[in-house]
């Protein structure tokens, strides 16, 4: 009959070992109020982007890999983008899984609507490792100063706006 009390002891125990565990894995990933982590990338059109050019603008960036919950982010990007002009705000896609540009642009082609902003690939998954990225999709706005200022899981363009208002 003590054997019940003594799972729950194992239970809670793993619980809180895991709990640990997954929060030390995540606990470098730069967040509010941290500086971003400059990267390189290349284009599908093989055009090379580091971030660091774009200081003096306002980012949004999307880290994103190839699935469907990315490809919902992606569209909503593109209703901001039709609602802020790019000289006020750069916006940017990553695939930061590592795929190959050819996956990238046939997954690319299957978005019900065309999306308008630079798609970038990053095949040595360095903006996933410099980003511990976790979610997927993973939505970043950048400040002019290079201060990430908002990183969250997917979110309405609606949202977006709302909140890049604030910092152009």
């Amino acid at each position: 009959m003590k054997i019940r009390p003594m799972r729950k002891k194992i239970g809670a125990i793993g619980f809180a070992f895991l709990f640990l565990f997954a929060s030390s894995a995540y606990a470098g990933a730069p967040k509010a109020g941290d500086m971003a982590p400059d990267f390189s990338v290349v284009s599908l059109k093989g055009e090379k982007l580091e971030l660091s050019s774009l200081k003096g603008k306002v980012v949004l960036m999307g880290m994103f890999h190839i699935c469907v919950p990315c490809m919902n982010q992606a569209l909503e990007f593109e209703k901001v983008r039709k609602q802020i002009g790019p000289d006020k705000l750069q916006i940017i896609g990553v695939n930061t899984h590592g795929d190959s540009k050819d996956d990238v642009a046939g997954y690319l082609s299957e978005f019900p609507s065309p999306i308008n902003f630079p798609y970038y690939v990053d095949s040595a998954m360095s903006v996933n490792k410099a980003y511990v990225q976790r979610d997927m999709p993973t939505v970043l706005i950048i400040d002019k100063e290079g201060v990430i200022r908002l990183r969250s899981p997917s979110l309405r363009a609606d949202q977006l706006v709302a909140l890049l208002k604030k910092l152009l």
